[in-house]
């Protein structure tokens, strides 16, 4: 049997989804990520960060680049209050290259994160050493406190 008025179900729905998450009724559809950075703490209980795969390749297919490679990492955040924000940055100084990611957390909110820097390409030929210092720094950061995680020197190989 086919139903006869689709039309008025649809718009009943559409009527009744609007009047639930309007401001009389308040029930929150759509949860979103905070985006700016405010007073709170988290607590950190775990990070998988594997700081010797940090590294720089020669691009693929003969692109004529080299890729700076940093690895993802992994952070396991067991209580958050506020909203503070976990930092992930990687710094080679000697090339003035700075790659970071950020998390910004929920008052309550707890889990892993990935935090993903990504990758950086320079001109192979600005690579004059086969290997680099460079720095790892890992915080949880609010406008009221910054908390070091991890804090690293890391020797950056340059493979060819």
């Amino acid at each position: 049997m086919v139903p006869r008025h689709p039309p008025t179900a649809v718009a009943l729905f559409v009527l009744v989804t609007l009047v639930v998450t309007g401001p009389l009724v308040g029930v929150d559809a759509v949860r979103t990520q905070p985006t700016t950075i405010g007073d709170g703490t988290a607590t950190v209980s775990s990070v998988q960060l594997p700081t010797s795969e940090i590294r720089f390749t020669d691009g693929r297919f003969g692109t004529n680049v080299a890729y700076l490679r940093v690895p993802d990492a992994s952070v396991t955040v067991d209580s958050v209050t506020g909203r503070p924000r976990l930092l992930y940055q990687v710094a080679v100084p000697a090339l003035d290259i700075s790659l970071e990611d950020e998390q910004v957390l929920s008052d309550g909110q707890s889990g892993t994160y990935r935090l993903a820097p990504g990758d950086r390409a320079v001109p192979p030929s600005s690579l004059e050493r086969d290997v680099y210092r460079g720095t790892v720094l890992l915080r949880v950061q609010s406008f009221e406190t910054a908390e070091t995680i991890v804090a690293e020197n890391v020797t950056v190989q340059v493979e060819q």
